[in-house]
């Protein structure tokens, strides 16, 4: 797993490095840091493949701290970036339909959940029409989301009705809430200070973020549920200008390069960094991994059970079968 750690002198020279005959430089927005793997292993990827793939004629180079997370999508509709990735949780009004990959109760690891949610975005979900003045390029999600606590937790779910946990948006703050979870809503590069300072007791993050943002410092206990808890769902966008103004061999590029197969590469990236970032989390900090028994996944699915039939009917009101969505969704997952 040392590629996820590549230097930043490395890093710079894969995505950078250009030819006196390059055509176009696409800039990259990312709001993680370096070493975060969409930045030292899927960025790179996406590189090198349209630089491939062009003959060095389109490449492509990350720029951080254009905006914050919540800023992202406007960040790349806008075309301050020509590229990059959001979380469509953060952007409440703007997506609905994506909340279909988000929902607890179905269990499956990046990949498996991102091939389904790309397959299902271009079956059904993108008829709504949400991504407006932006390509996008693949919808794809992290890895299972875990309960991850500073304290342990002397009764799984039970315990943490009223406590403070950071939940980061989308349906994770439905899932916060049937738990009685008193919510914090700040994005991922903030949840350190946000545990440290003591504003959280705690974060629903998955493996790789407990790693990557270095989280699992104060956070000791982290909780799986093998039915599945919940997910985030990410997009990776291209500015319309940007992807109307290509020649049409480097627009082919891209479009051989987006869809499922990108979907693919995403959660394989995804599912890596999680193996990576748990197994450093309790090298390192000592993580403890603990799985949740059956009458702690009873208790979570009771106190669960409305939120399907709400997001169904957040979708519905879209004009997408909602219902249909989720049942192709979860034939996918394989």
């Amino acid at each position: 797993m040392k590629h996820l750690l590549k230097g930043s002198a490395a890093l710079a020279l894969a995505l950078a490095a250009t030819t006196a005959s390059a055509e176009t430089v696409l800039t990259i927005s990312s709001w993680a840091g370096p070493n975060h793997s969409m930045n030292s292993v899927t960025f790179p990827y996406i590189a090198d493949t349209l630089s491939e793939c062009s003959g060095g004629d389109l490449t492509a180079k990350i720029e951080f701290g254009l905006a914050p997370p919540p800023a992202q999508y406007d960040t790349i509709r806008d075309g301050v970036a020509d590229m990059g990735w959001i979380v469509h949780g953060y952007t409440p009004g703007k997506f609905v339909t994506t909340k279909l990959a988000e929902l607890p109760g179905i269990p499956g690891n990046a990949e498996q959940m991102s091939v389904a949610f790309q397959m299902t975005a271009e079956k059904y979900l993108d008829a709504a029409g949400e991504a407006k003045g932006v390509e996008v390029l693949a919808n794809f999600t992290h890895g299972p989301g875990l309960l991850n606590t500073v304290d342990e937790l002397s009764d799984g779910y039970k315990s943490i009705d009223g406590m403070k946990l950071r939940v980061g948006g989308g349906v994770a703050n439905m899932v916060g809430t049937a738990l009685g979870v008193a919510g914090v809503n700040v994005p991922a590069p903030a949840v350190y200070e946000t545990i440290a300072s003591g504003v959280a007791e705690g974060v629903f993050f998955p493996a790789e973020s407990l790693y990557a943002f270095k989280t699992a410092e104060l956070t000791k206990f982290s909780y799986v549920n093998p039915d599945g808890m919940y997910t985030t769902s990410f997009g990776l966008l291209m500015n319309k200008d940007t992807y109307d103004g290509l020649s049409d061999a480097n627009k082919k590029c891209v479009d051989d390069m987006r869809g499922v197969e990108l979907a693919r590469t995403i959660g394989q990236h995804w599912d890596a960094a999680d193996d990576f970032g748990r197994e450093k989390a309790q090298a390192e900090f000592g993580l403890n991994v603990i799985e949740l028994d059956d009458a702690q996944r009873s208790y979570f699915k009771e106190k669960t059970a409305g939120i399907e039939a709400a997001v169904l009917e957040e979708i519905s009101a879209t004009g997408v079968d909602g219902a249909a969505a989720l049942e192709y969704l979860k034939s996918q997952i394989k």
